[in-house]
């Protein structure tokens, strides 16, 4: 492929679903957005993956992209808002905790030994997440992460709205068996 411009990628992205295009863009743009976000979040992982996911929505959201300003801004201003949407998750997660260990501190041994907590909840659920076939797992994502209606998801993935409401049921239900199994109530 020839040296395309940021604009001339994102339109044979958009257009004709031109996966060469996507990775060279992805390619152009990968080291310049990690190290903002590394030095923003000051966690490799955490940087690598806020970086991984604003490519994947730009993949999955291809169709959509109606980009009015120069490429490199309208992906800053992207990771930017992924940035400010992971320490809002992150102080809703310790405010979690704190409530947690404060609604804990007045049982007794044995009534707070019986309760999982916020850490453990987190990992029980990641590790059903990862259990779940990649659909699932997707459309379950995009419904609980994105706030997505199952009419936008069957559209964005292709699917019908039926199959988009059964894979989240599905879900939800592979939760609920291995949460209660570890006396979590929601």
């Amino acid at each position: 492929m020839i040296d395309h411009s940021d604009y001339e990628l994102i339109k044979f992205t958009r257009e004709k679903d031109d996966k060469q295009a996507f990775q060279l863009l992805y390619n152009r743009y990968w080291d310049k957005l990690y190290s903002i976000a590394l030095m923003k979040v000051y966690s490799e992982e955490e940087a690598s993956d806020i970086v991984q996911d604003l490519f994947v929505t730009i993949w999955i959201r291809r169709k959509e992209l109606n980009i009015n300003i120069h490429v490199d801004l309208y992906l800053y201003k992207a990771l930017k808002n992924r940035i400010t949407n992971y320490y809002k998750k992150k102080h809703l997660k310790e405010e979690k905790i704190n409530e947690l260990t404060l609604n804990t501190s007045g049982k007794t041994e044995s009534e707070a030994e019986g309760l999982c907590s916020y850490k453990e909840v987190e990992l029980i659920i990641n590790k059903v997440l990862e259990s779940m076939p990649d659909k699932m797992r997707q459309v379950f994502l995009l419904s609980r992460n994105d706030q997505y209606s199952s009419k936008k998801i069957s559209e964005l993935l292709s699917i019908s709205d039926q199959t988009v409401r059964n894979q989240i049921s599905k879900a939800m239900k592979r939760l609920k068996i291995k949460l209660e199994k570890y006396r979590v109530s929601g």
